[in-house]
């Protein structure tokens, strides 16, 4: 077993399998075989610099770990030892280096050396590719494509071959050729939101909302209105790309045109601050309204406060409450706050008319009431 010669045996011929005839296979694996049959040049370690990486491995040098691991995995300055290098692999991944990670997930994936294990393969590429290593993007994108350790998913897959493309890994153009041939163009643009979403959250890469916005318009220059939404308001307010109120107005009205309820709010925010248009509270109340219709929570708050302030023609606390009311049951906790401090301005006539709405919100008065007090008590 060599780590990354390893590696390449054991996942072309799994992600491949869709493109090659059996004979295609075979031939290509033979290929593979005896390029990686041939001699590697490496430097031989001397007992004295042997004792010493063992040395730094075992105070915690997860570098050190390693190269402890390789040594036992090749046979280099010590007797070979598949068991050693393993532990020495665990202990470098888990104190993070990116490499022993992703060598650790083709260990599971194989089973050779320890019992097969796809899902824990996935966790160990999944803990690399968040720190930028191009092999475990490629393996992220083969186990998708295979179902290894987690369900199939054709568009995951090419979000994370497109993605170890860009990190340098070699083997990724390849897996892109083919599987455009196997997507459908929509799948493809919908890859680009998926790598939007993960700089945007920053769970599975860390977040990088510089990133975020290159992808999320890749996907609205292909028509996307989810996209064309969410870059139209990053451009309203400067989030991951400079701040372009015409180009905003422009992507969140054909988001709009599409139904996209995140496109009207986009457009009311727009009317509403006076960004590449005159500011017009009428014309962001009315967008906010179709926003609102759509569950679009964003709109709903704001529209909620242009009821409050009476902004936009007309003040309406009460509707402005059972908005409030809307995104707290939805678990919007500064709604909850904002429905105490907005109740602080109202008499009971007003309260009442509160009252009165809550059955349609399926609430019990009893406990709004117990709610704000728990608010207030804070």
């Amino acid at each position: 077993m060599t780590d990354r010669n390893f590696r390449a045996i054991s996942l072309v011929a799994q992600q491949q399998h869709a493109a090659y005839s059996a004979a295609q296979m075979f031939l290509h694996l033979v290929v593979l075989c005896l390029v990686f049959a041939q001699p590697q040049a490496q430097t031989q370690l001397g007992a004295q610099e042997f004792s010493r990486l063992h040395t730094e491995a075992q105070s915690g040098n997860r570098d050190a770990q390693l190269k402890l691991a390789r040594a036992y995995e090749r046979g280099n300055g010590v007797q070979k030892d598949d068991q050693e290098a393993l532990k020495w692999y665990r202990s470098a991944a888990e104190n993070g280096n990116p490499e022993a990670q992703e060598n650790l997930g083709v260990i599971y994936l194989a089973g050779e050396i320890v019992k097969q294990d796809k899902q824990e393969a996935f966790t160990w590429f999944q803990k690399s590719a968040r720190q930028g290593n191009a092999n475990a993007m490629y393996d992220l994108g083969t186990a998708y494509y295979n179902g290894d350790g987690i369900e199939n998913n054709d568009t995951l897959s090419f979000a994370w071959f497109t993605l170890a493309k860009e990190a340098g890994d070699e083997q990724a153009a390849g897996a892109i050729q083919r599987a455009k041939t196997e997507l459908r163009a929509w799948k493809i643009t919908q890859s680009f939101k998926l790598i939007a979403e993960m700089y945007d959250k920053g769970v599975d890469l860390p977040e990088n909302q510089k990133e975020a916005s290159r992808w999320w318009l890749k996907a609205a220059d292909e028509g996307d209105h989810d996209a064309q939404s969410a870059i139209g308001i990053r451009l309203a307010d400067g989030r991951g790309i400079p701040q372009d109120p015409e180009k905003a107005r422009f992507f969140c009205t054909e988001a709009a045109k599409q139904g996209d309820s995140s496109g009207e709010y986009c457009l009311g925010y727009l009317h509403q601050h006076g960004l590449g248009v005159a500011v017009n509270e009428r014309d962001a109340r009315t967008h906010y309204e179709r926003a609102s219709v759509g569950g679009n929570r964003l709109a709903i708050k704001a529209l909620a406060r242009m009821e409050a302030n009476g902004e936009g023609g007309r003040t309406d606390r009460p509707a402005a409450c059972l908005l409030y009311v809307t995104l707290a049951v939805a678990g919007d906790k500064e709604a909850m706050r904002d429905l105490v401090a907005l109740k602080s301005r109202m008499d009971a006539k007003e309260w009442k008319k509160v009252q009165m709405g809550l059955p349609i919100l399926h609430v019990e008065p009893a406990k709004l009431d117990a709610a704000m007090e728990k608010i207030k008590a804070q």
